[in-house]
Order: C-alpha cells, then sequence, then structure tokens
C-alpha cells in the first residue's frame, strides 16, 4: 500500500510548475494554520502504525517520520471512523523536509520574515479518519509518570482521509517585527500575524481517498499544561478592515458537531460584536481551525472546536443598516396593528386558527434565483452557507422556497445553520413545517421547529 504513495509525491513538484490558479476568491488578509494538523511526509492508504508515537519534545519541524514509538505507545491502539463525505477547507504546517519534497519554497527564518509558502490549504471531502484510543487510561498514566523517558508531552492521535486538492499561497513576503506585529495598515496587530492578500496555486489533486494529514494530541496525563491550539484561541489578532472573532465549541460527539457549533458561535459573537440581537445574519469566514478531543466515560470520544473567523467592517456596517430597517419595518407593523384593534366597528374577540394556512403570494422570482444560484455555485459546505448569507439579504421567501434552499444543504448541521440564516425572511411562518419535514432525523426536526419565529 505505501508503494501508491511514491508516484504521487513525486509528481508533486511537477504539478507546482504547471499548476493554474485555484479561483479561491474572498480569502483573508490572514491565514493561520491550525497548530496540530499537520501535512504528511508521504501519502498512503493505511498509517496506522503511526499511531501512538511520541513527539520527542522541543520538535516543532513536524512530520511522521521524526515520531518515536516508546514503551508507553503499548497502551494507544486506534480505530477507524467514517468522515461522512463533510467538505472542508483547512490549512496545514509543512515541515521543511516536506516542503522541499513537494516542491514548496522553504523559508528563510534569519531575516525575520515570513512566508505563507510553508502553509498549505487543502479543501477535501472528509472520507475517515484514524484515531487514537486508550482503552485504559490508569495504565497509560502509570506507564508514563513511571517510565517519563518512555513518553513525552505529545503524541500523533490522528490520520485524516480524503479526496481533494492541495494548495498553497503564492510567495509573498511581510516583515515581522521581533516582537511579532506587522504595521497596522498591513492589516494585523497581534502575535504570529502577518498581513497579506491571497493568491493561490494548485500543487495537486488526490480523487481516491488517501490519508494525507495527521493530527498531534496532548498526552493525557499532562494535558493540563500542553496546549496544542495556537494563541488566537485567546488573542485574536487584529486586522485593518474587519475583526477576527473566535467561535467556540465544546463536549460535541462529532468533529462535524463541534465544528458546526463553533460557527455559529463565530455568528453569534459577530452580531453581539455589531450590537445586533436577531433577525439579521453577518456571514463570517473561517480562516483557521483548531479541533481536540478529549475522552469522556466508557471511552467515548468527544470533540471540541475553535475556529478564527474573519468579517469586514464592511459587513458590520450593512447588517447594522438592515437591523436597523427591520426593525423599522416591525415596528410599522405594530403601529399599524394596534391601530386595526382601535379601529371602530373592527370585530373583537380571538380569531380561531386554521389548519394549514396558504401560503402568501410567491415571493419575487429574483429572489429565489438569485439565492440558489449563488449557493449552488459552492461546492464545500461552508463556502454555501457564506453564499446564502450575502444572496439572502434584503431576500424573501415562502416555507416552500425555504426548502428549495435547504435541500442543496447535504448534512443537518449545515442545514440548521442555514435555516438559522433562512429565518428572518421566511413570509409565511404559520407554514414553518414545510421547512421541518427537510430535515430526516427527529432531534433535527426538533432543533427546526425550535427556530421558528
Amino acid at each position: 500500500m505505501l508503494s501508491r504513495a511514491l508516484p504521487l509525491l513525486l509528481a508533486l513538484p511537477l504539478l507546482a510548475v504547471c499548476g493554474h490558479k485555484a479561483g479561491l476568491a474572498g480569502q483573508g488578509a490572514n491565514v493561520v494554520a491550525s497548530s496540530s494538523v499537520y501535512l504528511r511526509n508521504t501519502f498512503d492508504t493505511d498509517p496506522s502504525i503511526y499511531v501512538g508515537r511520541f513527539i520527542p519534545a522541543g520538535v516543532t519541524e513536524l512530520d511522521e517520520s521524526n515520531a518515536m514509538v516508546l514503551a508507553c505507545s503499548k497502551h494507544i491502539t486506534s480505530r477507524f471512523i467514517d468522515g461522512g463525505g463533510v467538505d472542508y477547507s483547512e490549512d496545514l504546517k509543512v515541515s521543511t523536509q516536506v516542503a522541499l519534497k513537494v516542491g514548496l519554497p522553504t523559508v528563510a527564518s534569519a531575516s525575520g520574515s515570513y512566508d505563507a509558502a510553508q502553509t498549505a490549504r487543502a479543501k477535501y471531502k472528509l472520507t475517515g479518519k484514524i484515531v487514537a484510543e486508550i482503552a485504559d487510561p490508569e495504565a497509560f498514566a502509570a506507564c508514563c509518570k513511571g517510565q517519563p523517558d518512555q513518553c513525552s508531552d505529545r503524541f500523533i492521535g490522528e490520520f485524516i482521509q480524503g479526496t481533494g486538492a492541495l494548495l498553497h499561497e503564492t510567495a509573498r513576503s511581510t516583515e515581522v517585527k521581533a516582537d511579532g506585529t506587522v504595521a497596522q495598515a498591513a492589516g494585523v496587530n497581534a502575535e504570529a500575524g502577518v498581513g497579506r492578500s491571497a493568491e493561490w496555486q494548485r500543487l495537486a489533486e488526490f480523487p481516491d481517498p488517501v490519508y494525507f494529514a495527521f493530527k498531534v494530541n496532548p498526552t493525557p496525563y499532562t494535558q493540563a499544561a500542553v496546549n496544542t491550539c495556537p494563541s488566537w484561541v485567546d488573542n485574536p489578532p487584529a486586522a485593518a478592515g474587519g475583526v477576527y472573532v473566535v467561535g467556540r465549541s465544546d463536549n460535541a460527539r462529532s468533529e462535524q458537531s463541534a465544528r458546526s457549533g463553533a460557527m455559529n458561535n463565530a455568528t453569534m459573537m459577530a452580531m453581539r460584536a455589531a450590537g445586533i440581537s436577531y433577525g439579521v445574519m453577518i456571514p463570517v469566514r473561517a480562516e483557521s481551525w483548531c479541533v481536540t478531543t478529549s475522552t469522556a466515560r466508557r471511552g467515548a470520544l468527544r470533540y471540541s472546536a475553535r475556529v478564527l473567523t474573519f468579517v469586514t467592517d464592511q459587513a458590520l456596517a450593512e447588517a447594522k443598516v438592515e437591523a436597523r430597517q427591520l426593525a423599522e419595518r416591525e415596528e410599522a407593523a405594530e403601529r399599524a396593528a394596534a391601530a386595526e384593534r382601535d379601529r371602530p366597528g373592527r370585530t373583537t374577540g380571538p380569531i380561531a386558527p386554521t389548519q394549514g394556512d396558504p401560503a402568501p403570494t410567491q415571493a419575487a422570482a429574483t429572489d429565489l434565483q438569485r439565492i440558489l444560484a449563488a449557493v449552488q455555485a459552492e461546492s464545500f459546505g461552508s463556502d454555501k452557507l457564506a453564499a446564502l448569507a450575502l444572496s439572502a439579504r434584503g431576500a424573501r421567501l415562502t416555507a416552500a422556497e425555504g426548502r428549495q434552499v435547504l435541500d442543496l444543504f447535504s448534512f443537518s448541521g449545515e442545514k440548521l445553520e442555514a435555516l438559522q440564516q433562512l429565518r428572518p425572511i421566511i413570509q409565511d411562518p404559520q407554514n414553518w413545517e414545510q421547512l421541518v419535514n427537510g430535515f430526516t432525523h427527529a432531534s433535527d426536526r426538533d432543533e427546526a421547529r425550535k427556530l421558528a419565529p
């Protein structure tokens, strides 16, 4: 199986020479690789022998080849988890050795300049993962404490399998000051911050499922002293033209749920920053991820996610205007309802609701067509959600039309997030059940009903 990887990696430099611009529009001014996710030295179809190998203390240039099998590795086993076909766009760290192998220019660190060459971006469909498991945490902790030279504070804990493409940012550098800052005009003032515009070039494609990246886990008994997430988790960078917002999600049963929850939290944080409480969704763009795992009772895995998102000043300003207009429309509707209640000769008493109220006149066809076209133009779930947020501004849809939009999303987490965005523009909320029926699982339908206006 390992032999399949050799032709692929030998081909990567050639692909880089003849690669074309990938057309990834709208990238942020700052690209930060997830701190614990690394591009592999070799792509193959079974990297399980590397799971549980320890990373030597102090090593920062990581690939799976410099991890070590130690005595305490025997307590770490692995298992396969289906990926569900979820679409991701993720930034990976690339060691100097791997960068040279795949044809990425290396970084001249002596000058103090930062170059994006050793960060690669993977746009991929997750087909599966091999994850580490510790069946007996007490025995593992005893091994590490009793034989500290046979254990380190980090080990290889996960391999990512998928199909997709590997890209890198074409060479651009920005001088970084000794204190880790750049001039505010460059868009950033924070530790490890860099301001630049992104142009992307395709390095390689992997149409068949291969394991192309791996994650490093903290050793559980020292987990409190080891932080595998980058500094932006607690200190988001500053940038010209917008703000960075960190979204958080903990104790999720799947990585997809953790990521979806973190994006939802980032959206809510952006709304709070704009002083908006409801009704208007602000488009946020994911720039970097940190996903970690922990073991719950009976060995069940739990996922935590942190996402660094960027929202432009223009999006914040437009959202404030839209929120003000929405408030004015609601106030006008309340005044009209009050005037109707006070109208002489008006019939008093409650009016019994009817089952299956007719839908209002169909919304302007251009609204639905614009939204459908924008969402269908994107391939990845996160990009579809961003397209929906932008194209739905000022739109009016019926519940039946909203269902057509929901059907463009494959996974329940994405559908729920899309439904949150559609909520303020649905004109016949009495037919909300049509939207609820777009969900397969009963638990998701319950969540969808809770979103009803």
